[in-house]
């Protein structure tokens, strides 16, 4: 329904798509919501169309179908209004492979290009709030995307969320698929992917980090060569080349960079939005929640009445020239002033002096 579908206020609902595994799906789906699908076929709309079967009801209520879209929140929502239900958010991953299953056969497409030898897997709207909230949904699954906006005069504007890279389009097939018809161009796309693809340039860092791996090759007297990689001071780097190179230079920081949890991407914008009110939010029932795309944590400083930061500079530089010092920083106190303290840790003992005496 969120794909093909229609249910505005005052009119029938409707879901029109194309592929007869979707009508289907959606006729078995209406039989357990208390209701009956009844299929039209008219040649006028090109594409047969499913509505709810005519119910008697008492006056001021709606069918079992337009009750169940109100409590999801997408009855009376056209289609750049639409957005994934908050109860699919609460799913288990399983559930949200199927939702996206089902999703992206009314919206979406999985070809191969055999002209560029790349596969091609994204999901289309006009509405931008379902096309993050899909985005975020894939992060669940462990799939990256990107998303492109397409102006349109005279209309609603639409917005593509791209699966790009053979790595994540062979999670999306594997652990995700497509419904249908689409399914058939799925496997034949996974079949292809099996071979040898272009590189996409994904995931990739700076060049500069190419700058400390030199240093590091000079500090143990070692040549550029002893890597075999002669063009790769020229390109930002992949997630292999520096793994390479850390098993021969053994280095922390190239470790943590070749085998690390972040995914690294280029930063396209940042917009200034002035200046704005910051709320300290407490989700119930839940330790942390994600905000935006963003992993938060819940705050509890709304309910502190004194909260008390410590810093110690040497605890990321050894070199600090403070060494041994740390920053006691009282940050908020509703009952009295706020202030920084410096005093010196005693790690050893595991407590903090007065540099005063």
């Amino acid at each position: 329904m969120i794909g093909d579908g229609s249910c505005l206020k005052n009119q029938p609902i409707r879901y029109e798509p194309v592929d007869e595994a979707n009508l289907a799906a959606v006729t078995v789906s209406a039989a357990h919501s208390d209701g009956a699908a009844i299929r039209d076929d008219y040649l006028a709309a090109r594409v047969p169309s499913l509505r709810p079967a005519r119910q008697r009801l008492p006056r001021g209520r709606c069918t079992p179908i337009a009750a169940w879209l109100a409590g999801l929140g997408l009855f009376t929502k056209r289609s750049h209004e639409k957005c994934v239900p908050e109860a699919v958010f609460r799913a288990p991953n399983d559930q949200v492979a199927l939702f996206l299953r089902h999703l992206w056969s009314a919206g979406g497409s999985v070809r191969w290009d055999p002209t560029n030898g790349q596969g091609r897997v994204y999901y289309g709207s006009t509405s931008r709030r379902l096309i993050d909230d899909v985005a975020q949904l894939l992060l669940r699954v462990g799939i990256f995307s990107w998303i492109t906006h397409a102006p349109k005069l005279g209309g609603h504007d639409s917005w593509r969320l791209h699966i790009h890279g053979a790595k994540d389009q062979v999670r999306f097939l594997r652990h995700v698929g497509v419904h249908g018809a689409e399914a058939v161009a799925a496997q034949e796309m996974l079949r292809q992917l099996k071979g040898p693809v272009r590189n996409p340039n994904l995931d990739s860092a700076p060049k500069k980090v190419w700058a400390q791996v030199r240093n590091r090759l000079s500090a143990k007297q070692m040549m550029d060569i002893q890597l075999h990689e002669p063009t790769m001071w020229k390109h930002s780097p992949s997630r292999s080349r520096p793994h390479r190179a850390e098993a021969r230079i053994e280095d922390r920081a190239i470790h943590e960079l070749a085998r690390g949890d972040a995914y690294w991407d280029t930063v396209v914008e940042i917009t200034s939005i002035g200046d704005q009110h910051v709320f300290d939010g407490t989700v119930s029932g839940t330790h942390n929640f994600v905000a935006n795309g963003i992993s938060l944590h819940n705050s509890l400083e709304q309910d502190a009445d004194v909260v008390i930061l410590l810093h110690r500079p040497d605890a990321f530089d050894r070199d600090d020239p403070r060494g041994g010092e740390a920053d006691f920083i009282l940050a908020k106190h509703r009952n009295g002033p706020t202030k920084t303290v410096t005093v010196a840790h005693q790690l050893h003992l595991s407590r903090f002096a007065n540099m005063a005496r």
